[in-house]
């Protein structure tokens, strides 16, 4: 089940209550004078504080009228800033971008930092609002920054609450729950109540977010009670709407309903609309799991409906991603349909302009409307759009960051897809994780899996669509993954060092098993040679899975029956298609340089002799040089990976390492030999931002194809190698053993070098591997992301 994302509070400061009040812009006539434009300013402010908002901007308007006539500058700035905060609390949000626009820049003029803070604070929470979510951050913060000389003020405790609250916009809670707890420690001191009680109840919806019930429960109850003991019941009407979240999240359905009921009582009372649409919501989705349909009905179609009269994006898309959820389960598929493309553009739209990083976090929020859909689809059996959604929620961010122009950046359809399969003359095999039906959603948590939908587009166009169910299993669909890994000894972190096999487990059981249930439904879709390509398109936590090494009945691997290629979307293939191979690039090979150090890891790196044998055999192949040991700086490697046409690092590969230098950690990084100019720990971060050609990089090393599994796909090295412009990368799913691995870089290059595709060339390389050494852990480890086509120059024609 979906809920809504319980909203953050976007509230004002009881000690100065135009401060940072929600803004807008309309406007202004001046046609007349006002004679005395102070009384007016003093009467709206009379009107906002009674929730006349109307009343309000009319009584300003004429103020502003006299204080423009008057050529008082200091009064119009906090006149504009007054009607900012009244038509953002009408939700015209439109309006107060305008209106704080201007009052910020007149606050400028005057020098004046605290009224130019002000208007930043109202014009940061019209961004947030209307869905300009990286502009909220942007606008708060240079809010923060002309205030720097009051470092305990109720104006900056408000504005760490807002920043906040957009930080949790985009996703990223740890920077959410930092900015809370400085707001309300400012608060605390400052005996600011409302500020205080409204981050302790922010705080509360954070911790929800992170599934931490009772420290979340904890904060609501006590942010709660001081807004309702010290007068300021619209902030205890969004602590109780969030509370009613929490117990929900807990299956509590009563509770939650009493909780939301409570709170729509204060949100009429206050007038608050944009509180009453999302508590409807969240009472349309607690009524559902009460089985009372009518009731869920009509409260979802109440919040759609107040919705659509407010300039709220995100609050539209979830009121009908929520009323489509109810429409599903009562049958009433063209409605839930419906509701739900239109909540995908709305969603759509809130992604533009944004960070890649921001794009990934806030995809990762919205990820199960697009799956919702998707089961509408297969609902009705229309499996070809369901296809169509599932590729169109997968690797957004990814693709536009890929992208080099508009027209790649709309959602693909399936004659695209079949394309696709065409040019490669390949099979496309991708897989959904659709949740349990009992999850409901909040912010980036993944449910269970419930069930796993499969499409195949063969050569010629053919759709084949099947439905795995998972109901009844012993163990959950992630269990059965990671002990799969786990039996085939995939453990440790770093090339060389934690590998162990587990002899108490049969590996053959496990990979039996996942065969059967993902591999055999779709079996006698795939192709019969098995050196025809197979495109597999993973979901969630199947970017884990070893797909080689599944065993089907007979003991025979996928790999001996077919060749395999492996992308986050299909789109983000045909991207890699396109891309212009590099010429004349020499390869670089780099392999076991001298260790940095990592203070954050327990052990030290230790060297990896046969990863400097593998280099030096494969320049040898490449007619070059490696660059071994001290040599093999991250500076020379970063500064010669651009021009290489292929890049082969054999080194240790980091998952753990996370790189901290952006508000948004990043996790991988690739080992190389320290010097006075770096560290020696090439980060994805760092390597995203390289601008590569190479037609193929390989990294030879541990767990190099692993990360943060998001909505987007595995954020991680691979990710990077390819939005830095690497058409196709070599990473790994474990920490690989030293000496299989160096024989099978060089069988999968040797085949390179006579011909060879790349897929068909790792697949030999496996292949070679494990006539030698039979174990999975020894052969397994690598998948080929990206174009499989063979090197455009290698020895044999150079």
């Amino acid at each position: 089940m979906l809920s809504t994302l319980w909203a953050a509070m976007l509230l004002s400061a009881d000690i100065q209550p135009l401060a940072l009040l929600p803004t807008a812009a309309v406007t202004i006539s001046q046609s007349q004078l006002v004679p005395d434009p102070t009384a007016a300013f003093q009467a709206g402010l009379t009107a906002f504080q009674a929730n006349d908002y109307e009343g309000a901007i009319a009584a300003w308007e004429s103020a502003l009228t006299g204080f423009q006539a008057a050529d008082n500058s200091t009064q119009v700035a906090l006149t504009l800033n007054a009607l900012a905060a009244a038509t953002l609390s009408l939700s015209r949000h439109g309006e107060a971008i305008a209106y704080a626009s201007e009052s910020a820049a007149i606050a400028e003029t005057l020098d004046r930092s605290d009224l130019v803070a002000q208007a930043l604070g109202n014009l940061g929470i019209a961004y947030q609002a209307s869905g300009q979510f990286a502009q909220a951050v942007a606008t708060y913060e240079q809010a923060l920054n002309r205030l720097q000389d009051q470092p305990e003020s109720a104006a900056i405790a408000q504005l760490y609450g807002l920043l906040g609250n957009a930080y949790e916009a985009l996703g990223d809670y740890d920077s959410a729950i930092a900015a809370q707890s400085t707001s309300m420690t400012l608060a605390a001191n400052l005996n600011a109540p409302s500020l205080e009680a409204t981050a302790q109840m922010n705080l509360g919806g954070l911790y929800s977010l992170e599934a931490d019930y009772d420290r979340a429960i904890a904060w609501y109850e006590r942010g709660i009670a001081l807004a309702t003991e010290t007068g300021f019941l619209g902030s205890a009407a969004y602590g109780l709407n969030n509370l009613g979240g929490t117990y929900q999240k807990l299956g509590d359905q009563a509770a939650a309903i009493a909780q939301f009921e409570r709170s729509l009582v204060l949100a009429v009372e206050t007038g608050n609309r944009q509180l009453q649409a999302t508590v409807l919501t969240n009472l349309g989705v607690a009524f559902e799991d009460a089985d009372d349909f009518d009731r869920a009905l009509r409260s979802h179609q109440a919040s759609v409906a107040i919705a659509r009269d407010l300039e709220t994006p995100r609050l539209l898309a979830d009121a009908l991603n929520n009323l489509a959820h109810t429409q599903l389960v009562t049958g009433n598929f063209d409605q839930a349909e419906m509701a739900l493309q239109e909540s995908v553009q709305l969603l759509s739209a809130l992604r533009q302009g944004l960070a890649d990083a921001d794009k990934v976090n806030v995809f990762d929020t919205q990820i199960y409307t697009y799956n919702l859909l998707m089961q509408v689809q297969v609902a009705q059996g229309d499996y070809v759009a369901a296809l169509e959604t599932s590729e169109a929620g997968r690797a957004r961010a990814f693709v536009e960051s890929f992208a080099t122009d508009a027209t790649q950046l709309a959602a693909p359809t399936i004659d695209e897809l079949r394309q696709v399969a065409r040019q490669l003359d390949a099979t496309l095999v991708e897989y959904a994780i659709v949740p349990e039906d009992d999850f409901t959603v909040q912010g980036r948590q993944r449910g269970e899996a419930g069930r796993v939908f499969v499409w195949v587009v063969a050569p010629d166009g053919t759709v084949t669509f099947a439905e795995i169910s998972l109901a009844g299993v012993t163990l959950s669909l992630n269990e059965q993954v990671q002990q799969s890994r786990s039996a085939i000894g995939a453990l440790g972190r770093t090339r060389g060092i934690g590998v162990v096999q587990n002899e108490s487990i049969e590996p053959a059981t496990d990979l039996n098993d996942l065969y059967n249930r993902l591999i055999a439904p779709i079996a006698a879709a795939l192709p019969d040679d098995p050196d025809d390509l197979v495109v597999l398109v993973p979901h969630e936590s199947l970017f884990y899975l070893p797909f080689a090494a599944l065993q089907d009945d007979a003991g025979n691997y996928l790999i001996d029956q077919h060749t395999l290629l492996t992308t986050p979307a299909i789109q983000l293939l045909a991207l890699t298609l396109e891309a212009t191979p590099a010429e004349g690039g020499a390869p670089l090979v780099v392999g076991n340089p001298t260790m940095p150090s990592v203070p954050s890891f327990d052990a030290e790196l230790q060297p990896l002799p046969g990863a400097e044998a593998e280099a030096t055999e494969i320049a040898e192949l490449f007619q070059t040089k490696a660059i071994l040991g001290g040599d093999a700086t991250e500076s020379q490697v970063a500064a010669a990976m651009p021009a290489a046409n292929v890049v082969h690092l054999a080194t240790h590969g980091l998952l753990d390492y996370v790189d901290t230098t952006d508000r948004i950690p990043i996790l991988g990084a690739i080992a190389l030999a320290p010097s006075d100019e770096d560290d020696g720990l090439l980060t994805a971060r760092e390597i995203a931002n390289l601008s590569l050609s190479a037609q193929l990089v390989v990294l030879s090393a541990c767990d190099t194809g692993l990360g943060e599994v998001t909505g987007d796909g595995v954020v991680g090295l691979s990710r990077s190698l390819l939005s830095a412009g690497a058409q196709s990368t070599v990473v790994s799913l474990w920490s690989v053993p030293d000496e299989p691995t160096a024989d099978l870089m060089k069988a999968f290059y040797t085949e390179l070098w006579q011909g060879a595709n790349k897929a068909q060339a790792l697949r030999q390389a496996m292949l070679q591997t494990r006539a030698q050494y039979p174990d999975p852990i020894n052969w397994a480890a690598f998948v080929l992301v990206g174009n499989p086509a063979p090197l455009s120059s290698h020895p044999a024609r150079l």
